[in-house]
């Protein structure tokens, strides 16, 4: 099939950098981009096309912005390596942001008819609905693109093959992860406690909280701060806990030369046996391979 789709970085995201280098590759109806910038300033962001699009920071931290969806502003976080993007079919995302002097991202886009396909059947056939997501964190849908990424620097006669069962992978989990996590009911903490235990969450501090520090730190009891916390996030204490360590981890194995064993030690595992079991199950590889293939 022709390649019909072209993209620009300089257009999609424009900046001020010192050098910037641009892989891409296209298999029918997917495609990947892989921009790297040296040097780098603030970038100005329009992505507006026909086609699903799915970005993944590589390297870098983007601390600062704004950015809007089909003109709505939308709160901005920062963005640190393994934060992803998804922009439907036919939206705009346009904003800003400011970070690290290098940086890299992994662009993968996809036509609506392969997706439409895929689901062709279900009753999760209109895609379309699944709204914009700006810089979630989701261990299947991380591998999927690291896997696409690989194809992309090491193509093969079955990398099409490859791509495309990843690309699937991508919107059923997207389908998934809507339908468990981002209907979070009204009420529950406050901004301000819910920005505080969080914090407490993320310190790799040698003295983890536990769920009663964290219901001490907002003046209530374990079972309503427990209420009240899945009411605020979608997700109940123990198990937003669990997945903050497992982005942590990968973090740190993509970033750090610390050995498997230290990085399960310092995000709170009790054993590098259970660290290699809990992240197996959320990235789909083990810690080992799952370095390997952020560093080709």
């Amino acid at each position: 099939m022709a390649e019909s789709y072209c993209l620009d970085p300089e257009k999609i995201r424009r900046s001020r950098h010192q050098t910037l280098a641009h892989q891409h590759q296209s298999w029918g109806e997917v495609r990947a981009d892989m921009i790297i910038r040296t040097g780098l300033e603030r970038q100005e962001t329009r992505i507006a096309h026909p086609r699903h699009t799915f970005l993944m920071n590589l390297k870098g931290t983007a601390r600062r912005g704004e950015d809007f969806i089909d003109g709505r502003r939308i709160s901005f976080s920062a963005r640190r390596p393994g934060s992803i993007i998804y922009i439907p079919a036919d939206s705009e995302w346009t904003g800003w942001d400011e970070g690290d002097a290098t940086g890299s991202y992994l662009l993968v886009s996809v036509e609506k008819e392969f997706a439409d396909q895929a689901f062709e059947g279900t009753t999760f056939s209109r895609l379309t609905e699944l709204p914009a997501w700006i810089g979630f964190r989701e261990g299947t849908i991380e591998l999927s693109l690291q896997k696409i990424a690989a194809e992309l620097r090491y193509p093969d006669q079955i990398s099409p093959m490859m791509v495309e069962s990843q690309a699937t992978q991508l919107f059923v989990q997207m389908v998934r992860s809507k339908r468990s996590k981002h209907q979070p009911v009204k009420g529950g903490l406050s901004a301000f406690d819910l920005k505080r235990v969080i914090a407490m969450i993320e310190s790799l501090s040698s003295c983890r909280p536990t769920l009663a520090d964290l219901a001490r730190e907002v003046g209530i009891s374990r079972f309503h701060f427990s209420r009240a916390f899945k009411q605020s996030t979608g997700m109940a204490p123990h198990a937003f806990i669990a997945q903050r360590r497992l982005e942590q981890s990968a973090d740190m194995l993509r970033s750090t030369s610390l050995t498997a064993t230290e990085i399960a030690m310092d995000c709170g595992f009790g054993s590098s046996s259970h660290f290699a079991i809990a992240f197996k199950r959320a990235f789909g590889t083990s810690p080992i391979e799952f370095r390997r293939m952020c560093k080709t």
